[in-house]
Order: structure tokens, then C-alpha cells, then sequence
């Protein structure tokens, strides 16, 4: 029987995951990565002597593949990366928090003590959370999630303040284009899940070294192999194994692990997983904006996280107290929308004028703007998805993509890294 050898094509939160799974079971693995940075769109980026985020990742209690496995390779030096916070939502005039008096165990009512919606608003969104609870909301796969909460008599207020901003922020599309079931999964998981599932986890280092930097120490540990800087491109062997880019070396199994848009390139031969890729071509694509204002050391909004309600400042996060880069302010721009016809330096003003509106910060002294203009895909109804299992023997996906219960979220991408190592393994 021959023995395994896997090499893994992309070192995002996927692939990784994929490479800590196999190496710890023994399996030779070999990751290849294009870029020099380890982490996908969630990494590390250096400006002006600062090390920020290519883009601002939150994570969710809910996040238990994630979560799980950063306890497993993290050391005791590693503990301190980031900072869990009870759930709270401050958007525009809406504004949820854990009230000082005790409640039931069940988080619900503590929309009872929410501010900036009216009582009758408070008891239609206790309700309609209770019916997902109980199962009593049922969706067809056709449905957008604006139409679902229309169907629950969720009012304008309701939709522009808490629904759309948790549907953008969590599907990257807005309400009118995103999938209700996925957005009812978002909703079950981190809103009604265990107590602790709607915790707010906040990085206190940059992306890179909060998973990425560990996940290359412990697969190097385990006798792996991680190449950076290594555009792969597959070919397929005679006898039925692979190559990348014509080496000696011969894999049993191939982890693709790129962005869907960039499966194709790293086949020689694409034509070889063309039902696959007839399902990815079918994706459209959504933005991420984020803009990073620098002030004085002094400035702070005084929360980690607040939305200004806004289509040039979604979300707002102080990395002066979050990451200890006093007068640094992120701010997020999520999918799409009038944003996208500006350009950089026109929407870098535009956000800095909402903050000035806001904080009074005045003129930063200097920003930086970072477009990912293909950050995720499009999560509309009845969008079909590849299964991981590709048709080629021995060639497995991975992604966020491929993890139908989610949108393109760190989770889906850990929990897709997970199964693709299963796959193998079995």
C-alpha cells in the first residue's frame, strides 16, 4: 500500500487547519503558499512601522472549531492573543448590553433592556428569536433574509439597526441579497447557542501571529514542511498521483486551498476538475473596505467595536484599545454599495469625516485604505456550493466556500480544513 503524502495549496486558516490535522496524525505534509505572509485574507500587514490586519476579523463564541483549535496549539506564552467580551451591539442609536440586574439564563431578554427601539419593537425581535429557538421558523431555500423578516413583521427600524448590520457583517451581503437560511444558522448558532456562544472575541495581536505564525510551529514540529513564496501549479502523474510545479516529489492527495476564484490557476490542466470548477464560475463576489486612520495617542472612542450606521464607516474598532496602538482607528466597510465608486482617497475622507462628526477627532495624520475586492462570495439564496470531495481522486477542496451551513467566515474555513484532513484520513 502506498503511503500518504499530501501537499496543501494555499496556507489560509483552511489550508492550515488541514496541516496541523494530517501532521499530527503522521501524514507527510507539504504546504504551499504564493504570498510570503501565512494567513490568506486573514494576516498581517506592515505600514508606517505598524503591523495591522490586511482586514479586521472578529471572532464569535460560537466559533468552536476555531476556538478548539487554537487551545490546541497555542502554548502558555500564547494565552494572552485575545480578549473575550459578553455580547453587546452598538449600532447607530441601538444599543444591547448585558444589563447590571440578574436574568434568566436565556440572553434573549436582554433585549428587553435594549435602547433606541421602541417596546413593541423589543417584543417583536424577543419573538422572532424565540421562534427560531423553537423551530418554528421555516424558510424556503429561495428566500433573502429581508423577505423572512418581513414575513415576521420585523419593522424598518428593526432591519436597519440589528438585522441588516448582523446579515452584512456576518454574510458580507446585505439583507435584500442574502440567503435567509444561512442568516437563521448565523442567528441559531451564535445568538441561541450555548451560554458563552455569543461572546465577542476580540484579537489583541495581528491575525498572523494569532493562528497563521502557531499553526506553522506546530506543523513544523510534526515533521510538516511550509513553503512560502511558492506559486503551485498541479499536474497529474501517470500513475495516478500529482506534482506541483514539475518537482521530484509525489503526492497521493492534493488540498486545494486558494480562494474559489483562484482554484483554476493552480491546475496545468484545469479541464481535468471542470464540474468543479462549473460550479465556482457561477459565483459572484463581495467587497471589504478597510480604512485605517492614525491620530494622536490620545484619541479613543472609548469601545472596542461600535457601528456608526453609516455607508462609509459600517463598523468602527479602536485598535488603541484592543492592541495597545493608542489614536489607531479601523474602520469597516462591508459588501457592497456607493463606496465602490470612490476613490481611495475620497472614501478615506468620507470615514474620516463620519468620525469627526461623531468623536470631534478632526484630520487624522494619515490614513491607509485597504480594498479587497473579491473578500468573499456573494452569499445569495440557493447558491450552490462544491463539495469538497472533487471528481478527481485524491483532489479535495477547502474553504469557506465549501462549508455550506456558513458564509465566508473563519469558522467555515477551519471547519472545511478539518474535513478535508478527515477525508484523507479515513
Amino acid at each position: 500500500m502506498r503511503s500518504t503524502n499530501v501537499a496543501i495549496v494555499g496556507a489560509g486558516w483552511a489550508g492550515l487547519t488541514a496541516g496541523i490535522k494530517l501532521a499530527e496524525s503522521g501524514v507527510r505534509t507539504s504546504i504551499f503558499e504564493a504570498s510570503h505572509t501565512l494567513g490568506g485574507r486573514a494576516r498581517k500587514i506592515t505600514f508606517n512601522d505598524l503591523t495591522m490586519d490586511n482586514g479586521i476579523h472578529l471572532l464569535s463564541g460560537a466559533y468552536s472549531a476555531t476556538l478548539s483549535i487554537l487551545n490546541q496549539i497555542r502554548t502558555s506564552a500564547d494565552r494572552t492573543n485575545f480578549d473575550r467580551q459578553p455580547f453587546t451591539f452598538n449600532y447607530g442609536s441601538l444599543n444591547i448590553s448585558k444589563p447590571s440586574i440578574p436574568l434568566p439564563a436565556n440572553k434573549i431578554f436582554s433585549f428587553l433592556f435594549a435602547r433606541g427601539i421602541t417596546v413593541s419593537e423589543k417584543l417583536i425581535a424577543i419573538k422572532f428569536l424565540r421562534d427560531i429557538q423553537k423551530g418554528k421558523v421555516i424558510t424556503e431555500p429561495s428566500e433573502t433574509v429581508h423577505y423572512l423578516l418581513s414575513r415576521f413583521r420585523q419593522s424598518k427600524t428593526l432591519i436597519e439597526l440589528l438585522w441588516n448590520p448582523i446579515c452584512l457583517s456576518a454574510l458580507n451581503t446585505d439583507c435584500t441579497r442574502g440567503c435567509a437560511l444561512v442568516f437563521l444558522n448565523v442567528i441559531s448558532d451564535a445568538l441561541l447557542g450555548s451560554r458563552k456562544s455569543s461572546d465577542l472575541i476580540f484579537p489583541t495581536t495581528d491575525l498572523t501571529s494569532l493562528f497563521p505564525s502557531l499553526a506553522e510551529r506546530y506543523i513544523l514540529t510534526h515533521k510538516g514542511t511550509v513553503n512560502l513564496g511558492e506559486r503551485a501549479l498541479i499536474t497529474k502523474t501517470p500513475n495516478k498521483q500529482f506534482k506541483l510545479n514539475n518537482s521530484d516529489d509525489e503526492f497521493t492527495h492534493i488540498i486545494v486551498a486558494t480562494a474559489p476564484h483562484n482554484v483554476k490557476n493552480t491546475f496545468e490542466d484545469p479541464s481535468i476538475i471542470k464540474n468543479t470548477l462549473s460550479i465556482i464560475d457561477q459565483f459572484t463576489y463581495e467587497p471589504i473596505y478597510t480604512i485605517y486612520h492614525q491620530y494622536s495617542k490620545k484619541v479613543s472612542t472609548d469601545h472596542r467595536m461600535i457601528g456608526l450606521n453609516s455607508p462609509y464607516a459600517h463598523w468602527v474598532f479602536d485598535r488603541g484599545i484592543t492592541h495597545d496602538e493608542p489614536g489607531l482607528i479601523g474602520v469597516v466597510v462591508s459588501g457592497s454599495g456607493q463606496h465602490q465608486s470612490l476613490t481611495h482617497e475620497e472614501l478615506s475622507k468620507r470615514s474620516a469625516r463620519v468620525l469627526d462628526e461623531k468623536y470631534g477627532f478632526g484630520h487624522p495624520l494619515w490614513s491607509k485604505v485597504l480594498a479587497e475586492k473579491r473578500a468573499t462570495f456573494t452569499c445569495s439564496p440557493q447558491l450552490e456550493r462544491p463539495k469538497q470531495i472533487t471528481e478527481v481522486d485524491g483532489i479535495i477542496l477547502a474553504g469557506d466556500y465549501t462549508y455550506e451551513r456558513y458564509p465566508a467566515v473563519l469558522e467555515a474555513a477551519v471547519r472545511s480544513g478539518i474535513k478535508a484532513s478527515k477525508i484523507i484520513l479515513k
